[in-house]
């Protein structure tokens, strides 16, 4: 099971006309979630709002919300092939949401029986969406890692000892830890602010527990403290880096990932062609 809708009201704590006279819609959506093995996946908070809305009173709005990301999308362009997108934490303005954006297109979808082909970031960067029996599936490109020395300054920061690092760029990228099999990342303590002082780039914790084509299995967790967020809930857009390296080390294009932060969550997903299907 991946998404559900639940329409909310937004309680304005400024006057009504600042915020409202420019909303047409708010509700909430969960993704990533598996009742079964009591995972409660994450939510996202989607406002549809009319032409006038500024960056500030989006900060404002997602300020008082209580989910991990607040989804803005003008409502004439959710009709459309291409709309943009933004996603806002409490205190900023996220770069990449992959877990807002499947949040955004499964509500569009059931509430609206549409969803725009391709989603196009503040940074140009487009998220495309899959549609595989009324469920929305998201589709980024890989991002490709290299080996990286950085392991050595992290260890510091992290108490499970850390077998290798990857990394995407210098700045505002993706490094992922790899950890040994048996180590259980539920036990994995980080001093976010030395990381935060320390590292630029968000920080995935990556152990593989299963490296069979039918049935493999990789546990992980995110931080990002530089942006805002200790750590994310369950992270759609960590998949189109975890995938090609998984691929690279032991040729899986198919893995159940299990993020194990405290609510937890279950991404599946799928690597063709330089593609990450995400779902």
């Amino acid at each position: 099971m991946l998404a559900k809708a639940k329409r909310i009201c937004l309680a304005p704590h400024k006057p009504a006309w600042l915020v409202w006279r420019f909303i047409t819609l708010a509700s909430s959506q969960a993704v990533f979630y598996n009742h079964t093995a009591n995972l409660a996946g994450s939510s996202a908070l989607i406002v549809i709002y009319k032409k006038g809305l500024t960056s500030k009173l989006m900060q404002y709005i997602a300020s008082k919300s209580n989910h991990p990301a607040t989804v803005f999308l003008n409502q004439n362009e959710i009709t459309q092939p291409y709309c943009k997108i933004r996603w806002f934490n409490q205190t900023s303005e996220i770069k990449r949401c992959g877990h807002g954006t499947l949040a955004a297109a499964n509500f569009l979808l059931h509430y609206f029986s549409y969803c725009p082909q391709v989603f196009i970031t503040s940074c140009n960067e487009r998220f495309k969406i899959k549609i595989n029996r009324q469920q929305a599936q998201l589709v980024l490109a890989s991002i490709e890692s290299i080996k990286s020395p950085c392991y050595c300054k992290l260890q510091r920061v992290f108490s499970l000892s850390i077998k290798a690092a990857y990394s995407s760029a210098n700045k505002n990228g993706y490094t992922l830890l790899l950890f040994n099999a048996q180590d259980d990342l539920t036990r994995l303590q980080v001093d976010f602010n030395a990381l935060s002082h320390l590292h630029k780039n968000a920080v995935i914790a990556l152990t593989v527990q299963n490296t069979q084509a039918q049935n493999a299995i990789a546990h992980f967790r995110y931080f990002a403290p530089q942006f805002g967020v200790n750590e994310d809930t369950a992270t759609g857009s960590a998949v189109s880096v975890i995938a090609p390296l998984l691929f690279r080390l032991y040729g899986l294009n198919k893995v159940t990932l299990i993020q194990q932060s405290p609510n937890g969550a279950l991404l599946n997903y799928e690597l063709n062609n330089g593609q990450v299907v995400i779902y």
